[in-house]
């Protein structure tokens, strides 16, 4: 039986502190490795920026508790150096500093440590706010000390404050405008929480929205993002550490233009799967200067970016041991693009220009010259789009599958088994595989499924036609009555929340899971429902069936990962994937007429029909190669680059 999904979020989620040793660890630079790259100078010195390990230790149960996971050093000193290289306050008037999520004072001291290492002896104003009593408590210790520096840190909650300076509302409770905050400031730096939307609650999402003028989804960030830039003068130049999610997903639409029409960006840096935190986030960093109202004070300079993520599948012996000295930081500062074996792995780091499109909501890719010029050329190749052929959908989301996918089915008594009417085969991520099920294979777990197709149209069942299920259900009835959204939305209590096409099920679909470290697309012809932590595809009508084995071959190639990880910039940890509606079917397609899709489709039927015949095990892998080779050839590609 599958276990029930935790409730997600907490209440304050910035990035866990890393818990790796920063120290560097000795040892002889091999320098014998072809294409990887290593240092041969002493590690730098790191200021502590007022970091205490044995503090850390004793405060951390106290912050996981609250949720509260503040910005390691390392990456705090990185950000500032490359936020203060540009930054300078008006002539007369000292520098003012803000971090609106101040946490332990981190940024704001290494923002500091920058300045003076930059030659940037301005006498500076360092403003903090901090909900956590705690937390700010130790800010202000650490930035007191701080030479030629007044510190201010404010206890209380930064989208409070800024919704009282736009004026009178009753988002949160009745406090006093804070003086220190109304001024303009010259520089934002911060790790601002990033707690998603179902995390939030619909009634704070909506206040937040109705607030700050948003619309869509509503991450918290996405607010702070709003109420930094009003905080900052025209000019004034924004540093902020948040997940890189915001790059590609539909949730980060909004976000990609607001941050377009409002600054001039210098630098976007995709840290991806270096594990910076603890927390499964993947990092990205922001560096921008707000738009001036005049053209003429902008200072239009093309944006870059940078990024790194591990490269687990380079040959052994590129894996030896080139340099334990340094760290992602030390390649990032380098800039010398290429792979590289440090402390914590083997990294690719590459760099380029960031281009972004006439609509910069859509998705931003990180990618090199090369790389964009891979990009056309295949999408030149290309007549369509899966999407212009086929429907991609998510599978089932029951939201109790506690009640109803289970894998003991059988084990219950025939008089409290549901009907068998009623009990589907599911597939999950546990079935996923390449190509088809092998011979003999099954999905391991069933469920219980309330709903058909009558006239057309998707309806749910009527329990008195099915007495088993009946009292099954109603022996849950206390836990699926827990789902007060199902009921306030005008369904039954007994429905599953997102059941999808009945009357689909039936027909030939392509299954992948949702997350992967590599594509399994496979064929099902046996009618299986599809769980929510998968996603499938059916041919649209007038589509020829033969089609179906086109956009199998095309989406398991090592062509379409490549195309995958440059035009969607997606990777997770480890190398994982993810893939969903919005990336699939944006995959290009050979024309099917043509005599190379035709054997594409030929090879793709033949591996289908080889596994189905043979049990599990059974080695297509030479059938698998020269499929890609066909994918290839119909994209006009021989040896694509290499790539993150």
């Amino acid at each position: 039986m599958a276990k029930p999904k935790k409730p997600g979020g907490k209440s304050k989620t910035k990035p866990a502190r890393s818990t790796d040793d920063h120290r560097h660890e000795a040892g002889r630079p091999n320098n014998s490795e072809a294409g990887l790259h290593s240092f041969d100078r002493p590690p730098a010195q790191r200021p502590s920026y007022g970091y205490d390990a044995d503090n850390d230790r004793e405060s951390g149960l106290r912050r996981k508790v609250m949720g509260i996971h503040y910005t390691p050093p390392p990456l705090a000193a990185f950000v500032a150096e490359r936020l203060a290289r540009d930054t300078s306050a008006p002539a007369g008037r000292a520098m003012r500093i803000l971090d609106p999520a101040c946490g332990e004072g981190t940024l704001l001291a290494a923002f500091m440590a920058a300045l003076r290492g930059a030659e940037k002896p301005d006498p500076c104003v360092l403003v903090g706010v901090e909900a956590d009593e705690h937390a700010a408590a130790a800010a202000r210790t650490a930035l007191e000390c701080q030479p030629r520096v007044r510190s201010v840190v404010v206890q209380g909650d930064f989208l409070d404050l800024a919704c009282r300076r736009r004026g009178p509302s009753d988002l949160f409770e009745t406090r006093a405008r804070d003086a220190t905050l109304d001024a303009a400031f010259d520089v934002v730096i911060a790790n601002p929480p990033y707690v998603r939307t179902q995390h939030l609650g619909a009634e704070r999402s909506q206040r937040l929205a109705a607030c700050f003028g948003l619309s869509g989804r509503v991450d918290l960030y996405h607010a702070f993002l709003v109420a930094a830039t009003e905080s900052l003068r025209p000019g004034g130049h924004l540093g902020v550490i948040t997940s890189n999610r915001f790059l590609t997903t539909l949730g980060g639409r909004a976000v990609r233009r607001y941050l377009a029409e409002h600054y001039e960006i210098d630098e976007i840096i995709d840290l991806g799967d270096t594990k910076i935190f603890e927390a499964a986030v993947l990092p990205a960093i922001f560096l921008g200067r707000r738009r001036a109202s005049d053209p003429r004070e902008r200072v239009g300079r093309a944006p870059r970016f940078l990024k790194i993520y591990t490269e687990a599948d380079r040959p052994a012996l590129d894996h030896a041991s080139v340099s334990r000295r340094a760290d992602i930081f030390d390649v990032l500062r380098r800039g010398r693009p290429g792979s590289y074996r440090i402390r914590g792995g083997t990294f690719r780091f590459a760099r380029g220009d960031l281009v972004l499109g006439p609509d910069p909501s859509q998705v931003w890719s990180l990618t090199t010259g090369e790389e964009s010029g891979w990009l056309r050329q295949v999408c030149a190749r290309a007549r369509g789009v899966f999407g212009d052929v086929a429907t991609v959908r998510v599978g089932i989301k029951t939201t109790a599958d506690d009640v109803f996918i289970r894998d003991d089915w059988e084990d219950a008594s025939p008089g409290e088994r549901p009907e068998r009417a009623l009990l589907r085969p599911l597939l999950t991520h546990e079935d996923a595989c390449r190509w088809a099920l092998p011979a003999g294979t099954t999905p391991v777990k069933r469920v219980l499924y309330p709903h058909e197709l009558a006239y057309g149209r998707r309806r749910v069942v009527e329990l008195a036609r099915y007495p088993r299920a009946r009292a099954y259900l109603e022996s849950h009835r206390e836990r699926l009555e827990e789902r007060r959204y199902v009921t306030e939305a005008g369904r039954l209590w007994y429905e599953i929340w997102v059941p999808q096409d009945p009357g689909a099920w039936s027909a030939p679909k392509l299954v992948f899971p949702d997350i992967s470290p590599g594509p399994r697309f496979h064929v099902d012809c046996g009618g299986s429902i599809v769980n929510g932590d998968c996603y499938w595809m059916t041919l649209r009508p007038g589509i020829p069936a033969d089609t179906m084995y086109l956009l199998l071959a095309v989406a398991n190639s090592n062509l379409m990962s490549r195309f995958h990880d440059l035009a969607f910039n997606n990777r997770l940890y480890a190398g994982r994937r993810r893939y969903i509606t919005q990336y699939v079917a944006k995959y290009p397609l050979p024309d099917p007429a043509s005599p190379v899709a035709r054997d594409m489709i030929a090879a793709a039927r033949r591996i289908v029909d080889r596994i189905r015949l043979y049990p599990a095990g059974l080695d297509v892998s030479r059938d698998d190669a020269e499929l890609d080779a066909l994918v290839d050839e119909a994209f006009g590609q021989r040896s694509p680059p290499m790539m993150l």
